[in-house]
């Protein structure tokens, strides 16, 4: 079988395409062909050379200077923006004057960075994607197709994003960045032999989500906002590579998780845990045809209660394990633990659980001798002066003093559902931190 890595186009946001290559040394997998837009034929040039040490000293050290004389760091901040307004009206100037960017650096940094000897020696097989003009027709490349000593010439070509970047000429000829055709190319890699592609992509709304679900297919796609695609900054370049990493592990089954991360071997010892969450948040639904719900709520209905929860679940259909998740997730949000990087269940519970509040701090009247009108009133009003972390710990102490019956289960799945899903979670969890 021969497997195919397709790297899509994005800018500076190819830094999360060196953390996918970390995840893949580590798993094990191997590749036979490369095909790249822009940066990500940039980024595939290096990973036909198998030249992994170089990618990370690049994507370690690149600056704005390494691209364009005078250039801007376009953050996504309107902060940023306006920090650099000085810089962003002489670079307007120069940009006028020069009819376009002036990215002399960039081809110095090619010629330095692509050793076009070590590409066409090697025993894997590399496309790119570039645009003729006029015309805007697409052109697909592979190393063989492409006339020995212009190698660089069409990465470049490959990565002329017009404005921004000047068009770029070859014997002549113009050529545009190929994502005005094809920005992340699958289909070249199968048209070059690929039996499966590895399919890197830097936007969370997929580009070919006809790919997606392909069995050939193993779609890896930011699991949040990358940025914008001429953001040098070091700290953003870093977060993104390191996504790459994990959301690679994730796509593999070794991380588990959407907003958050959590190791699946360690999830895997929680099985009885994982089904008494979703028991609970089965049964706790089940009331809604009761009460003063029943006139509005049939048997089957949709709930509001598996509603928060699979707002955090990108796909269908849903496993036990994603419900779970869900409700850890929720938690994570509402107690503001950070998402950088993977969890243990248990650290991650423990910090929950020591968030909380303590139980003599948690309003236990709210759910004392209240009819369904006035327990409703009474949840609106503290949602307006407390925030959902006191909500999660009145609930919590009141399951735990067994203070919620029927009547104010309803209320709460009307009224803070979202903390409820966050308190069954702890409840269940609550004697298995370590």
């Amino acid at each position: 079988m021969r497997r195919a890595i397709a790297l899509s186009g994005g800018g500076t946001k190819g830094a999360y395409e060196a953390g996918v290559w970390k995840a893949l040394i580590e798993l094990g997998i191997d590749y036979e062909i490369v095909t790249g837009t822009s940066i990500g034929a940039i980024n595939g040039a290096l990973m036909v050379t198998r030249d992994y040490e170089k990618a990370c000293e690049i994507w370690d050290t690149i600056e704005m200077g390494d691209v364009m004389a005078d250039g801007l760091n376009l953050t996504a901040t309107i902060e940023g923006m306006y920090n650099q307004r000085e810089a962003i009206r002489a670079f307007l100037k120069k940009y006028v004057k020069n009819k376009g960017a002036d990215i002399s650096p960039f081809y110095k940094f090619i010629d330095c960075l692509i050793d076009e000897d070590k590409v066409r020696a090697s025993d894997v097989d590399f496309g790119l994607v570039t645009v003729t003009v006029p015309g805007l027709k697409g052109l697909e490349l592979s190393k063989e197709e492409i006339p020995r000593g212009l190698l660089k010439d069409y990465i470049m070509a490959s990565s002329s994003i017009f404005p921004m970047f000047p068009m770029h000429r070859i014997s002549g000829e113009l050529y545009l960045d190929g994502c005005y055709y094809d920005n992340l190319p699958i289909d070249l890699a199968l048209k070059m032999g690929a039996d499966e592609v590895v399919a890197v992509d830097l936007h969370t709304s997929p580009q070919h989500p006809n790919y997606v679900n392909k069995p050939y297919v193993k779609y890896i796609i930011p699991s949040r906002p990358l940025g914008t695609m001429m953001n040098f900054e070091r700290s953003v370049l870093d977060a993104n590579r390191r996504l790459g990493y994990y959301d690679t592990l994730k796509a593999y089954g070794r991380i588990a998780g959407f907003t958050y991360m959590f190791y699946q071997e360690d999830l895997d010892q929680y099985k009885p845990e994982i089904l008494s969450f979703v028991s609970r948040v089965a049964r706790t639904e089940s009331y809604l045809t009761e009460g003063m719900f029943s006139k509005f709520v049939k048997p089957g209905d949709s709930k509001r209660l598996c509603g928060n929860i699979e707002e955090h679940i990108p796909r269908e259909p849903y496993t036990r394990q994603d419900y779970f998740i869900g409700g850890a997730e929720i938690c994570g949000e509402i107690f503001g633990l950070p998402a950088e990087e993977p969890w243990y269940l248990s650290e991650f519970t423990e910090n929950l659980l020591d968030s909380l509040i303590p139980a003599q701090e948690a309003d236990l009247k709210l759910f004392e001798g209240l009819g369904a009108v006035e327990l409703a009133a009474r949840l609106a009003d503290l949602k307006r002066k407390r925030d959902s972390k006191y909500i999660v710990g009145c609930i919590f102490h009141a399951y735990r003093a067994g203070k919620v019956d029927l009547k104010e289960q309803l209320g709460l799945m009307a009224f803070a559902s979202y903390e409820l899903a966050a308190a069954l979670f702890l409840l269940t969890m609550q004697g298995s931190a370590s």
